[in-house]
This record gives structure tokens, sequence and C-alpha cells, in this order.
């Protein structure tokens, strides 16, 4: 199967959003981005595949052209060293993500935070989040399309927010309902940890950033990274949705893989059963 979206020279991909493996591909211009690698070469593979779309780009050209982390913690992390490996791409760190170990293992290049870099023609830049593991929000950039990424985000920030302003389309989480995380069945100490300044953001909180960036040129919200435990998709487009009237918002379900269309009008989406 194929997808064919109305903005054929921006491409994004989700692969895989949650607890269970996160990661992302951006393609524009010729280039292929992975953002987080929290899965394995061969699921990453199928599902891309289910989606239309073959690693495959001929001789002399690599899969993937760089893999950007955005931390170091498992769910994000996890399949960079074995994809790395597989397709023979460089991993773009940033400072606070310890290399050393793998360095031997494949290309490793290092990235600033707040100044824009090059991979290939696509501008990418990183901005500082808060979390309790070095975290960045990204933006990626072609000459006409730009689509941000704000996952694993303790709490709201000036720069997060002028990030997300200046893109067309953006993932952000909407990990957790305050009321269900606090009479739900994590521990304390577990709740206390994501509800906190350098855990993730809740429904409510991502509501908020979302009300800031009405009137920018950001027109597509897509809310990812929820708990399967401490949310619902209905709670987490309810309230978004509601604080950002001028928005279009959709959710992606806990594990959900599919294409996005980051242009301001309506994209094609198409989600598969994943998880």
């Amino acid at each position: 199967m194929t997808i064919a979206t109305n903005a054929a020279s921006f491409r994004a991909f989700v692969l895989g959003t949650g607890s269970s493996g996160n990661s992302l591909l951006v393609e524009a211009e010729g280039v292929r981005i992975l953002v987080d690698a929290g899965l394995g070469p061969r699921v990453l593979e199928a599902r891309l595949a289910a989606l239309g779309v073959t690693l495959d780009r001929g001789p002399g050209q690599l899969a993937i052209d760089a893999i950007v982390p955005t931390h170091h913690h498992g769910d994000h992390f996890g399949g960079v060293e074995k994809i790395a490996r597989a397709l023979r791409c460089p991993v773009y760190l940033h400072p606070g993500v310890e290399a050393p170990r793998i360095r031997a293992r494949f290309e490793v290049r290092e990235m600033a935070i707040g100044r824009t870099f090059k991979i290939g023609s696509l501008d990418v830049t990183a901005e500082l989040v808060p979390h309790d593991a070095p975290q960045v929000a990204l933006r990626i950039a072609s000459r006409e399309h730009a689509i941000g990424v704000a996952t694993d985000v303790g709490r709201l920030t000036q720069g997060l927010t002028a990030l997300l302003a200046s893109c067309d389309a953006a993932l952000i989480e909407a990990n957790h309902c305050t009321e269900m995380l606090a009479f739900g069945p994590y521990p304390m100490r577990l709740r206390q940890r994501v509800g906190g300044g350098l855990g993730h953001l809740s429904n409510s909180q991502t509501a908020e950033l979302a009300a800031k960036l009405v009137g920018s040129r950001l027109g597509r919200i897509f809310l990812g990274h929820l708990s399967r435990s401490n949310n619902t998709p209905e709670r987490a487009l309810e309230t978004v949705a509601s604080a950002a009237p001028r928005m279009d918002v959709s959710v992606l379900p806990h594990g959900s893989v599919c294409a996005l269309d980051v242009r301001r009008s309506k994209s094609f989406q198409l989600a598969l059963p994943f998880d």
C-alpha cells in the first residue's frame, strides 16, 4: 500500500509513539531523518513497509541519512545502535547524551543546542526542554515546510513555544490526565515523577501551550505519547482542542503508526493496528 499526501515534497511518518517505542521519519528534498529510535530495525522496516515506504533508495544512497534522538531513555534510544549499524547511518547526539561506549560501533556526530545545523538540505534546530534526562525538542525544516517534535517535556518554556511557533505542524505530547494520574495504578513515586516539572506534559499543560500558539505559523497539532494507564485519546483531544479552536488538532493513540501531512489544511492519516 502506498500513501500519497498532498505535500509530496515533505512527508512525515509516525512509526511509534508512547512507552512501547517512539520513532518519526521525516522525508523531504531527498533527505531522510529518523527522530528517535525506540524500535528495532526489523520493526522499523515492517512499519515503514506497511505505510508504503521502502528503505532501499538505490546504489550509493543511505536508507536513512541520520538518526537524531531527543534523549537517551530506552523508548526513544533503545534501537539506535542496531539501526545505525544496520543502515550505516550517522547519529547526531546533543550534549548530555552519553556516547563513549558506542562511538566505536557507529558514526557519532555532535549537534549544538539552540543553533540550526544542516543534515543534507534540511535545517535542524534543537531546543533544550525540562526532563529527567537531557532532552531536546526539535524543528526540522525544508525550504517550504517545517515540523516540530516535543515529547517528554516536564513543563512549558518560552524557548519551546518559540520553536513550535515557527513550524507548520508539530507532534506534541499530551501524556496524562492529572485526575487519572492522581487516582490511577501508579505508585506515588512514579506519579510524582510523571507529573513533576521533569516528567511529562499533562493534557491541561499541552492545552495551555496550544492556546499560546494560536495565531502563529503552527496550524496542525498531533497529540502523541499518550499514557495507556493515565489518559484516553478522547480526554486529550477534548482538552487541547477546546483551548485552541482555530487549530487543527488530532490525536495519535498509543502505538500509532501513520502518515502525517504537515500542511495547515486537514491531513490524510492512516492508523494501523500496531501496539
